[in-house]
């Protein structure tokens, strides 16, 4: 009787020893789970761009040399979507970093509409950063916001005039060039203030508009050239070789690799058309550029 009555409390105890376990089995792995952020995997529409077969070839021959390219300038504006550059990025074998413009009149005016850009963009596995405009930005924007960004973008193309009011140099009948020489020391000037900010990326570098780009070679000597990636190696920007626009020059692009300076690809876009990132790529196998000599972001976990 006693025999059957301990086998009977140990079964019982087993039984719930049994349960305890697989309740804290469920528990953790519920634990687990949670611990992870799911991104939505998006349905691929039809009418999304798509990369050409020369193009994918390009990249192929890039990829062969083991070279990890990734377009930093990405804008999401014109039809461009966070999920498009997703699906531009699975299809070109290019990883896409999206942005946008802030500061004062663009589209993220303040840190509300930054925040609400941040989480649109997260929905997808993009690197993500922003293009500031303004001279004050990293005095003005919420530092919580900037933690959250894998990098940050500029140009010089923006530039005050004499009272402060911002002038955008490639509408070149809202402002006007009295003294050439006088200007263009101003515009060393900005672009000086530009490398030194604290950005990632320079975009357009060496960018002069239509109505003084006949004087490019005079402008950015080597000495000016020089001087202006010692100030970006010094401050870790990297300079951008972007495909639509004719700057950098080569010998910039030289001269940067001689240096040790890192460099980006990037396509500026307006729109959603597909882009070949043709100027780019070339550059990159025409001046047998590797993956030491660009800029490589991870993605940050979404935070």
């Amino acid at each position: 009787m006693l025999s059957a009555k301990c086998r009977h409390l140990s079964i019982t105890l087993t039984l719930q020893l049994q349960t305890m376990y697989f309740c804290r089995i469920v528990y953790l792995c519920v634990l687990f789970l949670n611990s992870f952020i799911f991104v939505p995997i998006p349905v691929f529409a039809e009418d999304f761009p798509k990369p050409s077969h020369e193009m994918l070839q390009q990249v192929a021959r890039l990829k062969a040399k083991e070279l990890i390219l990734i377009d930093y300038h990405i804008h999401l504006r014109g039809g461009m979507t966070a999920e498009k550059a997703f699906d531009w990025e699975r299809q070109s074998g290019i990883k896409s970093g999206v942005l946008e413009n802030t500061g004062k009149d663009w589209p993220l005016s303040d840190n509300e509409k930054l925040a609400a850009f941040i989480e649109n963009a997260q929905q997808f596995p993009l690197l993500i950063g922003i293009q500031v405009n303004d001279r004050d930005w990293y005095k003005t924007t919420d530092r919580k916001l900037l933690a959250k960004l894998d990098y940050i973008l500029a140009d010089t193309m923006i530039m005050n005039d004499e009272t402060g009011k911002p002038q955008k140099l490639w509408l070149e009948n809202q402002y006007e060039i009295q003294d050439i020489p006088v200007w263009l020391e101003r515009y060393w000037r900005h672009c000086q203030t530009v490398v030194n900010e604290p950005i990632t990326i320079l975009a357009n570098p060496t960018y002069l508009p239509p109505r003084v780009e006949q004087y490019y070679d005079t402008f950015w000597t080597e000495e000016r050239m020089s001087q202006f990636l010692d100030a970006g190696i010094k401050n870790g920007v990297a300079f951008e070789i972007q495909s639509p626009s004719k700057f950098p020059k080569r010998a910039f692009i030289k001269l940067a690799l001689k240096k040790g300076a890192k460099l980006t690809i990037g396509r500026n876009n307006h729109n959603d058309h597909r882009e070949e990132l043709k100027r780019s790529l070339d550059l990159l196998e025409e001046l047998n550029i590797t993956t030491n000599n660009l800029l490589i972001l991870p993605r940050q976990p979404l935070r």
